[in-house]
């Protein structure tokens, strides 16, 4: 496997770890926040965490198998 395949995976599952969090911290900071509106805080959270989710997965895929 070469270098570029290699950090295209890595940075592929690093993404998408960090959309799981993101998902987890803006349902937490949702419920225990209540100054916010919360389905506006859903929707702009959940495009993110969802860009950041298909952006790894292509990553992942671009860079190949094991």
């Amino acid at each position: 496997m070469n270098k570029k395949n290699r950090v295209l995976r890595e940075v592929g599952k690093v993404l998408i770890n960090f959309g799981n969090l993101a998902f987890a911290s803006l349902v937490l900071g949702s419920i225990i926040r209540g100054d916010y509106d919360k389905l506006l805080l859903i929707l702009v959270g959940g495009f993110i965490v969802a860009l950041f989710i298909t952006i790894g997965i292509i990553m992942l895929i671009t860079g190949g198998e094991e």
